[in-house]
């Protein structure tokens, strides 16, 4: 059996691994970019502040390179995964200080300058969209697996 004796050039490695102008950091970061574009087309928009919050970052490790892409906002968690019987406690959304829930809807008819109020001992919840799940799906060139 023939020995074979493989020396690697450890600053080179990591300069095509961790260097911030390396490929390995720039290829992660040109899928993340396009990820976060196609987010911002698939996520739902009310006025916007959720869309415009949508980013990225890059960690770079010693053993990898990590791209984290979301949005800091609180509802847009709730937008992906869904609410109420929809979400992941699965049951209807009840009021817990009060009788009633009260919220303002988008349309419908009210006095001018003002939203239509609704009251309701309950509520099913919304759908969750999956919007970052499928924007990483649609830019990956990689097959993506949901846990």
């Amino acid at each position: 059996m023939a020995r074979v004796r493989v020396t690697i050039n450890q600053a080179e490695y990591r300069r095509l691994t961790q260097a911030r102008s390396g490929p390995v950091v720039r290829h992660a970061d040109r899928i993340s970019r396009r990820t976060v574009n196609q987010a911002k087309r698939n996520a739902r928009v009310d006025e916007g502040q959720g869309r415009a919050s949508i980013h990225h970052t890059i960690d770079i490790h010693a053993t990898r390179v990590i791209s984290r892409i979301g949005s800091p906002l609180t509802y847009m968690y709730w937008q992906h995964e869904g609410t109420g019987m929809f979400g992941p406690k699965r049951r209807r959304i009840t009021p817990v200080r009060a009788k009633f829930l009260r919220f303002e809807v988008k349309s419908g008819k009210a006095a001018k300058g003002s939203r239509p109020v609704v009251f309701a001992k309950s509520v099913a919840g919304v759908k969750g969209d999956k919007w970052l799940v499928r924007a990483f799906k649609a830019v990956s060139p990689y097959p993506v697996r949901e846990r």
